[in-house]
């Protein structure tokens, strides 16, 4: 159904991380503190907002062209709060 699929095992309960995403996201318990998330997307880069939204850690283990999109959005957020524009 989506053009790009994605496991991330995320570093919090289930039902947090469920609550947090869309509804056709399988959300899978591996313990009390962590879970896989099941997601896909027509772009890799909703794919990382989402993910990225969760404010929890996370890996992801299968999924190239995410890893690609997380790579891009982690140094646009840098440029953001380059030194010039820090806190203060």
């Amino acid at each position: 159904m989506w053009r790009y699929r994605a496991t991330a095992t995320v570093y919090a309960p289930a039902a947090e991380v469920a609550a947090k995403l869309p509804r056709w996201v399988v959300v899978e318990a591996i313990d009390d503190r962590s879970c896989l998330a099941h997601i896909g997307s027509d772009n890799p880069e909703m794919l990382a907002l989402w993910l990225g939204a969760l404010g929890t850690d996370f890996e992801i283990s299968d999924a190239p062209e995410l890893v690609e999109s997380l790579h891009i959005l982690a140094h646009r957020y840098l440029r953001a709060v380059s030194a010039d524009h820090g806190p203060g």
